[in-house]
């Protein structure tokens, strides 16, 4: 089920919500949620909903293991091993046993494997959890319904944002209703509507009717605007899933952890990933590149870079099993290491060149996120960089007016709009709430007159 659907916006949510609010106790209101979240889930899964459920019975029980006997040890590993196998029973068998078959290995059979949306999230959710257990920074839970429910629970189940177990644990436990906060979720969920219904769709089909033509008709700037394009529709989408997220989170009083601040203005590799899916740039420093730099920190500058690569590689792998995403991830991996090492130095001199130098990066590395294989990543970026053929459309044949604005629309709302807005006065700030509260319903009414009357649109991040 998507939050930008008929059947979410008209029938579960407000259901849903009726009956969460009609029960008192924080109890009640846990069994209600786990209830719907299952029920939210059956909708995009059908019967892999009996993995989700299972994982969470899974985290518990492994980190009661971990706390309650001597084999610490033994237990995570043996938790860190049976996560990966899920993963890659789920996930990754069939690319795996395809490249298998073509390197030349006979008898194996054509597996397609089944990914279940969200698996690679519910997944590094309950291996943080354990993690944290062997390591301390979570206590063990005695009761398994919470941590059942903080693997289940569907405003943050899809496509995160990634929750640790010991931020969310108190609210799990004890949540009272707060007007403010409902309000400001509304607010949040309906711009993050907005986002993906008024801006990623539209763009989407512009980046479909420009990157599905066969490439000897585009000329290098169609392609530009291609990537570009895609570029703004991915973190429309994603940050529009993100606010939409943590709307649902606050009017049921959860404070989910912020997702995106602003990624293309960075002017770094590494600040984009401080800006870009921030939960799960912590999670894969936390658990993985801190874990690596330590066993290899005789390497010096060496092991940082090796690190990074390894970090951002498994990062990319993560996203999605295909060589594009490997490659994906090695490209952002390699420049993460090379920026402390001498590119910062080179950075800080460039000033706002330096934000050029990062969206190059981005956009181009993109590429190999929306092709479908490598063959066709390198050949669109040979379009990209080399001269029109002479059967090559000029842009115009693709680019209408409403295509353009849509695009600068895009890219203005992609930037931090907040220190444009000093309100001054008491009298000012009234007429820009009243004006807010305008807006909001003028986007709410156009998304869902949109929703009403466009084909089925997955958010894009759920194939990841």
């Amino acid at each position: 089920m998507l939050y930008s659907s008929v059947t979410f916006l008209f029938y579960f949510f407000p259901l849903f919500l009726v009956a969460y609010y009609l029960v008192p106790r924080t109890w009640a209101k846990n069994l209600v949620l786990f209830a719907a979240s299952l029920v939210f889930y059956i909708f995009g899964a059908g019967q892999l909903v009996v993995l989700l459920f299972a994982i969470g019975i899974i985290a518990w029980v492994f980190s009661w293991l971990i706390a309650k006997t001597q084999l610490k040890k033994t237990f995570i590993f043996l938790a860190v091993i049976v996560y990966i196998g899920i993963l890659i029973y789920y996930k990754y068998l069939g690319f795996i046993t395809e490249n298998l078959i073509y390197a030349g290995v006979k008898g194996l059979p054509d597996i397609k494997s089944v990914m279940p949306a969200g698996v690679s999230f519910f997944i590094f959710q309950a291996l943080s959890y354990n993690i944290d257990v062997y390591r301390k920074n979570s206590r063990f839970e005695k009761n398994p319904s919470y941590v059942i429910l903080y693997i289940c629970m569907f405003p943050q189940l899809m496509s995160g944002p990634l929750v640790r177990y010991h931020s969310i644990e108190p609210q799990l436990k004890s949540r009272t209703f707060d007007f403010n906060m409902f309000s400001d979720g509304i607010k949040r969920f309906i711009i993050g509507l907005a986002k993906k219904v008024l801006i990623a769709n539209p763009i989407g089909l512009l980046v479909n009717q420009i990157m599905n033509t066969e490439l000897h008709y585009l000329s290098p700037l169609t392609a530009w605007i291609g990537i570009i394009a895609f570029t703004l529709q991915l973190y429309f989408d994603f940050s529009g899933y993100t606010d939409m997220a943590i709307g649902v989170g606050k009017m049921l009083g959860f404070n989910l952890p912020e997702n995106f601040n602003f990624p293309y203005i960075s002017r770094s590799i590494s600040e984009f990933w401080r800006r870009w899916h921030m939960t799960l740039s912590a999670w894969l420093r936390d658990y993985v590149f801190m874990p690596l730099s330590l066993s290899l920190r005789r390497w010096k500058n060496l092991g940082v870079f090796v690190s990074l690569l390894l970090t951002f590689t498994l990062c990319g792998i993560w996203h999605n099993p295909g060589w594009n995403f490997l490659i994906w991830g090695a490209i952002h991996g390699i420049f993460l290491g090379l920026e402390p090492l001498f590119f910062n130095k080179f950075l800080a001199k460039l000033k706002g060149w330096a934000t050029i130098y990062t969206l190059f990066i981005i956009t181009t590395s993109f590429v190999f996120i929306r092709t479908a294989n490598i063959h066709q990543a390198f050949d669109y970026l040979r379009v990209m960089f080399t001269t029109a053929d002479s059967t090559a459309l000029s842009a115009a044949a693709f680019l209408s007016k409403q295509h353009i604005i849509l695009i600068i629309l895009a890219i203005f709302f992609s930037l931090p709009l907040k220190q444009f807005f000093v309100l001054k006065t008491k009298k000012m700030a009234h007429i820009f709430n009243a004006f807010s509260i305008v807006f909001l319903l003028a986007i709410f009414l156009l998304s869902a007159m949109a929703i009403t009357s466009e084909t089925y649109t997955p958010f894009l991040y759920f194939k990841f």
